[in-house]
């Protein structure tokens, strides 16, 4: 299992690591690569579904956003540090998961769910039913 925080803490190292490099300015579009590796990265066990969870994230959150410099926002790190977790069988952070995140989360399961290991997606599907995702 990931280990949650070190997940965020990697995510704002990352973000940091940018400003520093850019004269202390931001921009999600140079980021988003690295962000996106390593969110992979730490959910591999759910192969694809990590993909469709992080492009979910970006399309919900980051996207709609007035100034993509300011992105991800700590609310919107901390969403997607619960979205790694959900994907962990982890219970950190759900409290940032909506229901419309869990409903899409259930949506996303069920198109992946012929990939994923047996275990995993009885995990999550554990999961999502306690959640009202179905």
């Amino acid at each position: 299992m990931t280990d949650i925080n070190k997940f965020l803490t990697d995510l704002q190292k990352t973000l940091k690591h940018d400003r520093q490099n850019n004269g202390g300015k931001s921009d999600y579009n140079r980021v988003k690569n690295d962000i996106q590796r390593l969110f992979e990265r730490n959910a591999s066990a759910v192969g694809e579904l990590a993909d469709s969870v992080y492009e979910y994230w970006e399309k919900e959150y980051i996207f709609p956003s007035a100034d993509l410099a300011w992105e991800p926002s700590e609310e919107n790190q901390q969403r997607l540090t619960a979205y790694l977790a959900f994907l962990e069988n982890s219970d950190e952070y759900q409290e940032l998961i909506s229901d419309a995140d869990w409903e899409e989360f259930g949506r996303l399961v069920n198109f992946e769910a012929e990939e994923l290991d047996v275990d995993v997606l009885q995990d999550l599907m554990k999961i999502l039913v306690s959640k009202g995702a179905y």
